[in-house]
C-alpha cells in the first residue's frame, strides 16, 4: 500500500532552523512554523535551507534509515504535475522611443536561471532561481535569487584597482550597482561565492554550462566547479516548480516525488 508523504519548507520545526522536509504528516498551510504540528523535528528526511521557493535541485539531505539519520545526496529533476502553482512572472525591461510624435514601447523579457552543480560547501545555492532584475552600466544583465540577497552579474574590475586582467561573471551576496562601471558591489575586493572570466563583449548572459572558480570552504579553498544555469521562460510555473526526486536510495528504498509546489507536495514511496 502506498502511503501519502509530503515535501515542504518549514521555517522552524521546533529548533529554530529553517529546512526542507520529507514527512509522513500533512503540513498545515496556514501555520508559520512546525507545519506538521508534532512539536518535534522528526521527519523522513530534511535539508537545512533558508530558500523557500523550492527545494534544491541537488544536495545532501539527512535521511532517516533504520532509525538513524544518515547523510544522503538527493537529486531533483523536472517532472509532470496536475497541480496549479501561482508564481510571479520574471521582471521585464521596457524601452520607449518617440519619433514624429509617435511613441513606440518595446518590452524585453529575459529568462530566469536555475543554478546547479555547486560544491558541497555551497550546496545551499543549488536550485535557486535567479530572476532578471535590471542591467548594469555596460548593459549586462543583473539577476537576483527569489527571496534571498544572492546575485549574478558581470564585473569589469571586481576590486576597482585596475589589476584585474579580465571581466568576470560573479555569484555574490552583495547587491551590485547598476551605474558603477567597476567593483559593482563597492567592497574594494574580489570577494564572492564564485566567478568566471567573461570573454570580451560577452555581456548577454552567463554561460549555460561552464567551469567556475568557486570557494568551497577552508579545507578545499577555491575549486574549479562545473556550474549549470538552466533557462526558465518568464512565468513558466511548470518548469520552475514541478520537480521529481530522481534518486534517494538507502537500504533498498526508492523515494519518488510526484509533484512539488511552493508549499507542499504529495510523495509516493514505492
Amino acid at each position: 500500500l502506498r502511503a501519502e508523504k509530503y515535501l515542504y519548507h518549514d521555517p522552524d520545526c521546533q529548533d529554530g532552523t529553517p529546512r526542507w522536509v520529507l514527512d509522513v504528516k500533512k503540513p498545515d498551510v496556514n501555520k508559520t512554523h512546525d507545519l506538521d504540528g508534532d512539536f518535534s523535528c522528526d521527519h523522513i528526511g530534511s535539508m537545512n535551507s533558508q530558500y523557500t521557493f523550492h527545494p534544491p535541485t541537488a544536495g545532501e539531505w539527512s535521511m532517516l534509515c533504520d532509525g538513524i539519520y544518515h547523510p544522503q545526496f538527493l537529486t531533483l529533476l523536472e517532472g509532470t504535475s496536475t497541480m496549479t502553482v501561482t508564481t510571479t512572472a520574471t521582471p521585464t525591461t521596457t524601452t520607449s522611443t518617440s519619433r514624429n510624435g509617435t511613441t513606440t514601447t518595446t518590452k524585453s523579457t529575459k529568462a530566469s536561471l536555475i543554478l546547479g552543480g555547486t560544491c558541497a560547501y555551497k550546496r545551499a545555492l543549488n536550485g535557486m532561481i535567479f530572476d532578471f532584475v535590471g542591467a548594469a552600466a555596460d548593459g549586462s544583465p543583473i539577476y537576483k535569487a527569489r527571496g534571498l540577497d544572492e546575485y549574478i552579474y558581470r564585473d569589469a574590475d571586481c576590486d576597482g584597482a585596475g589589476n584585474v586582467t579580465a571581466a568576470r561573471w560573479v555569484f555574490d551576496n552583495s547587491k551590485p550597482s547598476s551605474t558603477a562601471t567597476k567593483d559593482l558591489d563597492g567592497d574594494g575586493n574580489c570577494t564572492y561565492h564564485a566567478s568566471l572570466d567573461s570573454a570580451p563583449g560577452g555581456t548577454s548572459r552567463p554561460p549555460a554550462s561552464a567551469e567556475w572558480s568557486m570557494y568551497c570552504g577552508e579545507a578545499s579553498g577555491w575549486m574549479s566547479v562545473g556550474l549549470t544555469l538552466q533557462e526558465v521562460p518568464a512565468g513558466d510555473a511548470k518548469a520552475t516548480h514541478d520537480l521529481v526526486i530522481n534518486s534517494a536510495r538507502r537500504n533498498g528504498i526508492v523515494a519518488t516525488v510526484a509533484a512539488v509546489s511552493l508549499v507542499t507536495a504529495q510523495v509516493l514511496f514505492a
